[in-house]
């Protein structure tokens, strides 16, 4: 809610400790901290209608108040925090000035009458939506192939009449298309219906105005219905429309409690009426029911074609010279129709110069500036912005820290609102632990639209969710315009001259400062913000490039959140005294060498992420006194032989860390751990401790993840048991020489399993993995039985048949298996929800032993993509073709046409590795 209310909702929660916890304060401080309570929640409320109201339309008497109010607050939080951490600071005088303070915001409150001017703001008079419902059928560029898929769903027969009538719900984000299909589709269609009329709906709809403008359509003599009460005005809709085939559109829909007025006005029959309704929101559309049509972005093409008839009047594309700009400014615009037109607009009044359209392609992202097309842009994109509550608004623009076409990850975005007090399991979210109230918040902005779903490529990106997102250049100009405002986000002024960028100026105070790639020479800016004493109260600081000018650290006194995970030029001397941030929540470090000493002074760290600081394999001795820490992200990294973890009692993720004795005794405590991966030795002499604490685990109840890596190789099969709860499996190195027997349908939980067989796969072992309840991502590694001595020869040709069956592994959707003969055969119907398949094999080994490469593919429902690794090593060429020739025509034939892909398995996984995230 930081964007909203500043820091009033995180400093209550601070003032209620300081009262019931250890902190020794005279009677008439709590009285003091009473009042101060007290006082803050009056100014969080009078912010939180402040921001209801769009920036623009807000006065500007009020918007300097607010922003003086969320100042304050951010100054109070850091005078408190500096108590709580250095106890000897005299905390009266502290409350006195805050005090004094605070009631000088509150008299500034009444004074200028900040509730009154809110309630008094002036109306949009024109909608920005109204274009859309306008656009001649000649403009639908790209958008007809939708509209032609939609009007096919909408016409289709089926040899009955419907009791019903037939709904669809358009669905995406603003400025997709949505109001010009759907207007598009009435007018079309029309004429084959009784009636028909197109609804209005909006995010603050007036459902009166919404029947009347209804029943005017339908009805000429409508005037007569003025005087009438809503429900009312319902009857006669529903009176004039009985018995009649009807078509019509309700667009913009916000809200379920809208739709649940308006249908009550539209009768069922068994006339083959059809509503059209559009929405940003799937939960929306869920709860309208029927089909629903996920509308994409427009593909490059369709982008190129639309540029091209908005700037030149044709399709036939741009000059030579303007080629690559072009293929630039349209990757940034994302397929967005609105974004496109709206650059378009802009294009056509610059000179036909590279130079020119340069300026255009830089501007966007970071302010492109202003005209009546571009305004109406940020109106229509900010809607969904004003939509939201206040606590996701602050989630939202959080995001503009970060540079364009930026992957974030889902647990830093996550773990860097908790340490920063934009998540509080406080009121409705009571119960819940803070990590899954921020993954209801990441969910909610993928589910509006607002960020878009990134598919990493790791095996903890296959149990369902979503684990990584990007934000549209779009929605990214409008953050940053918004942060810019309010002074959220400061992104780090460049000293390089790049026409065409705006760079936001230094404000006086620096909350969250980004420094880009972008700005690649910042030498000065830096300089410059910390002369005039800006830096000091800077929360969150995030690096990503070049930070050879990367100011001393102990200049962010208040600092919270520290990312420096993809950074060249980064050095251990950069680091020092960095133990004096004492405030630090979340840390993220990349490309050093060692972790500093005075890491242990860190006592509130959270978060420590050192994935990309491959060169740090040793914790340092002080580690252990981070108490407070929850998650310890590495690369491979070992505790000191003389520490244990007994201690660290707020663990609940610890990945990558070598398994030693001391080690081991220390985790056996951890009894909140929900993440664990490990690395194991191979040595003879960890045998007997390995062993005791792997069947230990399995009275980890809370354990939820759990992966296993070694250097070397060697068995599993001493492992007896798995947590009850045990959602993903992972071994790397480890094989079992037979099944394992715990691996059955109790454990109910288990999303990913991905194990190493040292023996050839059997039938009955296919039967076990089908039912695994939950299991959606599934990978074996297997021998092949021919190579195995003690195998009978009709198992060395037998076929693995997957058969089908409701309940036969009724959640995979994606399954990799690899074996040197590929004795795989699908049933038709087999794994039904199963999109993606990934097979290792040889065709030498597989048509010596079987004949022919006969797999089945045609026979899984849902196949959406197919990987195949043939062992190009072990066969002949024209072999390899065959084999190729055959698999493609089984993917050509199938249905859904699935993609596919030749090539190697480990070039495939290093290839994933090598995506840049953040």
């Amino acid at each position: 809610m930081e964007i909203v209310t500043g820091a009033i909702n995180t400093l209550l929660l601070k003032f209620a400790k300081l009262l019931v916890g250890e902190y020794k304060l005279q009677k008439g401080v709590k009285k003091e901290i009473e009042s101060l309570q007290k006082e803050l929640i009056s100014l969080g409320a009078a912010l939180r209608k402040v921001s209801e109201v769009p920036v623009d339309q807000i006065d500007e008497q009020v918007k300097i108040w607010a922003r003086d109010v969320r100042e304050l607050s951010y100054d109070i939080e850091d005078s408190i925090d500096t108590f709580m951490v250095v106890a000897h600071h005299q905390i009266a005088r502290e409350i006195k000035d805050i005090k004094k303070l605070l009631e000088d915001a509150s008299k500034r409150h009444e004074r200028y009458k900040i509730d009154d001017a809110v309630i008094a703001r002036r109306s949009e008079s024109i909608d920005p939506r109204l274009g859309a419902m306008y656009r001649k059928e000649t403009e639908l560029v790209g958008l007809d192939g939708p509209k032609n898929v939609l009007v096919k769903t909408l016409m289709k027969e089926d040899g009955k009449l419907r009791q019903h009538q037939d709904i669809i719900s358009i669905v995406g984000f603003g400025g997709l298309g949505k109001t010009t299909i759907a207007n598009a589709l009435l007018h079309e269609l029309k004429v084959k219906f009784d009636c028909h009329f197109f609804a209005l709906v909006s995010n603050k709809p007036d459902i009166r105005n919404i029947l009347k403008s209804i029943l005017h359509q339908l009805d000429n003599k409508a005037d007569i219905f003025e005087g009438l009460a809503d429900f009312q005005l319902i009857n006669k809709i529903r009176e004039f429309l009985q018995n009649k085939r009807f078509l019509c559109v309700i667009d913009d829909i916000w809200e379920e409690s809208a739709w649940d007025v308006i249908k009550l006005a539209l009768p069922d029959g068994d006339h083959g009426s059809k509503i059209i309704t559009t929405t940003r929101k799937m939960a929306v559309a869920k709860c309208v029911g029927g089909a629903i049509f996920e509308l994409k972005p427009l593909s490059y093409d369709d982008s190129y074609k639309l540029l091209s008839k908005r700037v030149f009047d044709t399709e036939d594309g741009f000059p030579l010279e303007l080629s690559e700009v072009t293929r630039s400014i349209l990757k940034k615009c994302g397929g967005l129709p609105l974004a496109i037109i709206t650059i378009a607009s802009l294009l056509a009044s610059k000179p036909m110069q590279i130079q020119e359209w340069e300026k255009v392609n830089n501007s966007i992202g970071l302010g492109l500036g202003n005209n009546l097309d571009v305004d109406n842009m940020r109106k229509i994109l900010s809607l969904s912005y004003y939509d939201l509550p206040p606590h996701l608004k602050t989630c939202l623009l959080y995001l503009s820290k970060y540079p364009e076409d930026t992957i974030i990850r889902k647990d830093i975005l996550i773990w860097s609102w908790i340490a920063e007090g934009f998540i509080t399991n406080e009121g409705e979210q009571h119960g819940k632990s803070l990590q899954e109230i921020g993954e209801a918040y990441f969910n909610e902005l993928l589910n509006k639209s607002l960020i878009q779903a990134v598919d990493i490529g790791s095996i903890c990106d296959r149990d369902g969710q979503v684990h990584a997102c990007q934000v549209h250049d779009m929605v990214l100009e409008l953050t940053n315009m918004l942060s810019a405002e309010e002074g959220f986000v400061t992104l780090m002024p460049s000293d390089d001259k790049e026409e065409g960028i705006l760079v936001p100026a230094v404000p006086k105070k620096v909350r969250r400062l980004s420094y880009s790639y972008r700005f690649r020479n910042s030498t000065n800016g830096y300089a410059t913000a910390h002369a005039r004493g800006s830096l000091s109260q800077v929360r969150s600081f995030t690096a990503i490039g070049d930070v050879r000018s990367l100011p001393p650290l102990t200049i962010f006194r208040v600092l919270r959140v520290l990312i420096l995970g993809n950074c060249l030029r980064l050095e251990d001397k950069h680091l020092k005294d960095f133990g004096k941030l004492y405030n630090l929540r979340f840390l993220r470090l990349g490309n050093i060498r060692k972790l500093p000493k005075c890491i242990g002074n860190l006592q509130f760290l959270q978060t420590l992420d050192i994935r990309d600081a491959s060169s740090v394999i040793q914790l340092p001795p002080s580690f252990v006194r981070l108490r407070q820490l929850v998650r310890m992200i590495a690369h491979r990294v070992r505790l000191p032989y003389d520490l244990t973890l007994e201690n660290m009692k707020s663990l609940q993720e610890l990945q990558c860390v070598g398994l030693t004795e001391n080690l081991m005794q220390g985790l056996c405590d951890l009894t909140g751990l929900r993440i664990l991966n490990l690395l194991l030795s191979s040595d003879d002499d960890c045998d007997i401790f390995r062993e005791a604490f792997i069947n230990n685990l399995q009275k980890h109840n809370g354990l939820q993840q759990l992966t296993l890596k070694t250097p070397g190789r060697f068995s599993l099969d001493f492992m007896q048991g798995a947590p009850c709860c045990l959602q993903r499996f992972v071994s790397n190195g480890l094989f079992y020489r037979g099944f394992p027997q715990w691996v059955n349908s109790s454990l109910s939980c288990l999303t990913i399993l991905s194990i190493k067989l040292d023996n050839y796969m059997k039938q009955e072992y296919l039967v076990t993995l089908a039912e695994l309840p939950s299991l959606r991502f599934l990978r074996i590694n297997a021998f092949d039985a021919v190579e195995m001595k003690d195998v009978k020869v009709e198992d060395k040709k037998r076929r693995l048949i997957i058969y089908s069956g409701a309940c036969a592994f009724r959640c995979l959707q994606e399954f990799h298996f690899y074996c040197k003969r590929m004795g795989l055969s699908f049933e038709p119907r087999a794994m039904q929800e199963l999109r993606r398949l990934c097979l290792q094999f040889s065709v030498q080994r597989t048509i010596d032993a079987l004949g022919e490469i006969d797999i089945g593919l045609e026979n899984l429902p849902s196949l959406q993509h197919v990987f195949v690794d043939l062992g190009r090593s072990e066969t002949p060429g024209e072999e390899i073709q065959e084999a190729e020739a055959a698999i493609r025509k089984a993917t050509n034939d199938h249905h859904n046409n699935p993609s596919l892909d030749f090539g190697s398995v480990d070039a495939m996984l290093s290839s994933r590795m090598r995506l840049r995230i953040h």
